[in-house]
């Protein structure tokens, strides 16, 4: 049987050494006990563990009593944590509390203490962090509101009569692929340029709701993506957003402005979608099982689990291609954007750089390894991560010809 003896351990606080005559803490829940009138019963509420407090009597003595005394006094009146180290509880975190420190004539060189310290806890009060993911969603529904009233504003001010179907069928091509490559489903509405024209010139209301319909479809479909699909979505959208094309002046004033809100319309629609995407990138880093390194042979049988996590150079070449079509629409191809259509522009612009951002932080760094000879890239993700079944992210992030043979060069891989 071990020996509770040799358990103990000498008391000491931030290093200053002391004697301990008698330590006790209390210990339990805390509990608000409520007694109402006619009632024979009383409610007892559950208010947490009590809070853990240790109560100390100890002394220091010897010719150097009074230097022992300052030093522990000092140790006390520090503020902040502190490790207190008593015999029978060990090493704790604390926080020291007022104190009592008394002398006596008959107990010549002895100092006595009544020390009091509380149990550290959380630093300060919780504090709210902000979903970026949701304002990103936010800043979608409103740059699409926005740019949606933008048209229909612009389109009240054109008269079809003076328009020229065949310079703004042209000028217009541009826009009308870009809108179906985002937005596939209205192709059932608008089979063509010509049928684009011909909807925004007599039913530019119409033409309006299926934008906004295929917006809301495609936007659904992007919350069930994982998050290199998300990606992927967002840098498409919002480069498409920024390929427009250009517009034929011959064709007239009331030609030109058509062009204009058809192609400021489908732009805001791709924002609003590369938005949603940019919402589904993840902000917060997974979890990462632990790192313990599984046979190759058992990995053969049963791949490592791993949550899937993102590059940090793809998550910043995101953020980057997004920003740029944000800052583009703030020029406004169409001219100068309308107040609100600028506000609402703007404040998804810094939405998406804060939200990016975080996204960035909780993604994976990449580092540059090189190998010494040739070798397979399962060897290499194995050496590299535990992981063997790791090697197509090798030969797809360095464009390796063939995964068996990876040539001696500077490769990119993921940290972790």
């Amino acid at each position: 049987m071990a020996d509770w003896r040799k358990e103990l351990q000498p008391a000491s606080f931030r290093g200053v050494p002391f004697e301990v005559l008698n330590e006790s803490s209390p210990f339990g829940r805390r509990v608000q006990v409520h007694e109402f009138v006619q009632r024979d019963t009383p409610y007892a509420e559950d208010l947490g563990r009590v809070t853990r407090t240790f109560s100390v009597t100890g002394f220091v003595g010897g010719d150097d009593c009074f230097k022992l005394r300052d030093a522990l006094m000092a140790a006390v009146d520090v503020p902040g944590l502190g490790e207190l180290i008593l015999p029978a509880w060990g090493a704790l975190q604390v926080t020291a509390l007022p104190g009592n420190v008394s002398h006596a004539r008959d107990e010549g060189g002895l100092v006595r203490f009544d020390l009091q310290f509380v149990e550290s806890g959380e630093k300060g009060y919780p504090i709210a962090t902000p979903a970026t993911d949701a304002q990103m969603g936010m800043a979608a529904d409103d740059v699409l509101d926005a740019g949606s009233s933008w048209f229909t504003d612009a389109m009240a001010q054109v008269d079809a009569a003076r328009v020229n179907i065949a310079a703004m069928t042209g000028s217009v091509a541009a826009a009308y692929g870009q809108v179906t490559s985002t937005i596939g489903s209205i192709t059932s509405t608008v089979a063509s340029a010509t049928a684009l024209v011909d909807m925004v010139l007599n039913a530019p209301a119409n033409l309006l709701s299926a934008v906004r319909a295929g917006v809301g479809s495609v936007r659904g479909s992007l919350q069930s993506l994982d998050p290199s699909g998300a990606l992927a979505n967002l840098r498409s959208a919002a480069g498409g957003s920024r390929r427009m094309g250009s517009v034929n002046p011959a064709g007239g004033a009331h030609t030109v402005a058509a062009v204009q809100a058809v192609q400021e319309l489908v732009r805001h629609a791709q924002l609003a979608v590369a938005l949603e995407a940019g919402a589904q990138v993840p902000a917060q880093r997974q979890a990462v099982p632990a790192d313990v390194a599984t046979p190759v042979w058992q990995q053969a049988v049963q791949p490592v689990e791993r949550a899937q996590v993102l590059y940090q150079a793809d998550v910043l070449a995101g953020r980057d291609v997004l920003d740029a079509a944000l800052w583009d629409a703030l020029q406004g191809g169409g001219g100068r954007p309308p107040v609100a259509v600028f506000n609402a522009l703007q404040q998804a612009r810094t939405t998406a750089r804060r939200h990016m951002a975080q996204a960035a932080s909780a993604s994976v760094p990449l580092v540059v390894v090189t190998p010494g000879a040739v070798l397979p890239a399962l060897v290499l993700a194995y050496r590299q991560w535990g992981d063997a079944t790791r090697a197509p992210e090798i030969a797809q992030r360095n464009r390796i010809a063939h995964p068996g043979f990876v040539p001696p060069k500077q490769l990119q891989v993921a940290r972790e």
